[in-house]
């Protein structure tokens, strides 16, 4: 060894040396850094868990978060939509009963206006009555007495066709000035009706007109004019 330039002793401690190095490293050091570098895997491991965790956590919140604003906005829209519509059948139910409350209202004025017609024509009846025998007295040249005055009135005002008679148990009557009491007993008496509704139309001038499902009797003196009318042409 000395031939080659080495100190063997030295060269012994040397080995010696790195003995003790190699197995101060190989027993003490390497296992805490194997150990350190373990744990140090196992958090980093455990970080990368934890972030796919939390990443999958966030996607899950945000599915969540999107099917409850997609719900919330359904059950908006369902609500308005059931607003809308409760609202909308409310103004139909108002127009409705607007419409009710209008129709009432006309039909009430209709009927009142009807009746104080009819109050008018029935208490001028008699002016009526006078003036029309007045006029009769110059056409025939002669007076009639109260009892052949009330006849020829009587007929020319409620005088009941012969056709009506029999005409059925529903009859409308239609004359053009309120009837009296005695007068509609004797249309009731010829029509054998038992039920009749009088109507005031003074259009027709005289007489009667009588309706019973789709039979009608004409007695008007309008109908009668009607007919001469027609004859004339």
């Amino acid at each position: 060894m000395d031939a080659l330039g080495i100190n063997l002793g030295f060269f012994i401690a040397q080995l010696v040396n790195f003995g003790l190095i190699f197995l101060l490293l190989a027993k003490v050091v390497w296992p805490r850094v194997l150990k350190m570098l373990d744990e140090r895997s196992e958090r980093i491991a455990k970080g990368l868990e934890d972030a796919r965790a939390a990443e999958e956590a966030r996607e899950n919140a945000e599915r969540e978060r999107d099917k409850l604003l997609t719900q919330a906005r359904a059950e908006g829209q369902k609500l308005i939509d059931e607003a809308r519509q409760r609202g909308e059948e409310q103004v139909k139910q108002f127009v409705r009963e607007a419409q009710g409350d209008a129709d009432a209202i006309r039909n009430q004025a209709r009927l009142q206006a009807e009746e104080e017609r009819n109050r008018i024509l029935a208490e001028t009846r008699g002016e009526i009555v006078t003036l029309a025998m007045a006029a009769a007295e110059q056409l025939i040249g002669d007076s009639l007495d109260e009892k052949r005055q009330k006849a020829i009135i009587k007929q020319f005002f409620a005088g009941v066709p012969a056709e009506a008679k029999g005409l059925g148990s529903d009859v409308v009557v239609v004359s053009a000035l309120p009837l009296a009491d005695d007068e509609k007993a004797e249309i009731v008496k010829i029509t054998g009706a038992k039920k009749v509704d009088y109507r005031v139309d003074p259009s027709i001038l005289g007489g009667l007109i009588l309706h019973a499902g789709d039979k009608v009797v004409d007695g008007s003196v309008r109908g009668d004019l009607n007919a001469l009318s027609l004859q004339m042409r």
